[in-house]
This record gives structure tokens, sequence and C-alpha cells, in this order.
């Protein structure tokens, strides 16, 4: 019976080379990454530095306001979200306000939202 499969997985389909093995990166771009990974280690060990000490000051509460308040700035900037897709249009303003100044809105006795909508 003869061997479906040859002896040596290494080999490439022309019987030479290997098909497997290391992918030739230019080194250049490789140490431009490992610089970026070594700076954000360093990033991350200074952060947990500074947290500790900073929680021995603060309740954890306000920490962790303190931490999801400055990465969501961190994020609103770097995503840019007010500068692209649909803007709001002042039709659809002045509904919304419409609907938080109604008296069922501010006497918060509403149980259920549908009654804000008027037919």
């Amino acid at each position: 019976m003869e061997e479906k499969y040859g002896g040596d997985v290494l080999a490439g389909p022309g019987g030479g080379g290997g098909g497997l093995g290391p992918v030739d990166v230019p080194s250049a771009r490789l140490t431009k990454y490992i610089v970026l990974l070594c700076f954000t280690k360093f990033l991350k060990a200074v952060g947990l530095f500074e947290s500790y000490d900073l929680l021995k000051a603060v309740h954890i509460v306000q920490f962790i306001f303190i931490l999801k308040l400055g990465t969501a700035l961190f994020m609103v900037l770097f995503q840019k979200p007010f500068s692209s897709g649909k803007t709001i249009t002042k039709h659809q303003i002045n509904g919304s306000l419409k609907i938080l100044g109604r008296k069922e809105f501010k006497d918060k006795k509403l149980n259920d939202p549908r009654k804000l909508v008027r037919n």
C-alpha cells in the first residue's frame, strides 16, 4: 500500500525548502514594535505604582470613577465621535427637550414611558 503523505512534513510542495518556518521581517519594522511594547510595559508599571499610592489616600469608589472618567475622555479624544456620522437636527433636539419639559416627566410619577407618547 502506497503512503498518502510524505515523511518530511517541513518540505514544501516542490520537495525543496520548507513551507513552514520563520518569516522574514525587516528588522527596522520589528524594532519599532519592540520599542513600542517596552514603552507600554513601562507605562503600565508606572500606572500600577501610582495607583497603589493613590489608593492609600482615596476611597476605591472614587478611584474607579476617576479611572473610568480618564479613560472615557481619552477615548473621546482618540475616536473623535463628534466629527463623524449624522448630525442631530434642530427638530430632534426640540423634540427631546419637549419630552424632558413635560409635567409627567418632571413629577417622576411616570411608571410607563409609553404615556409620554401622545397621539
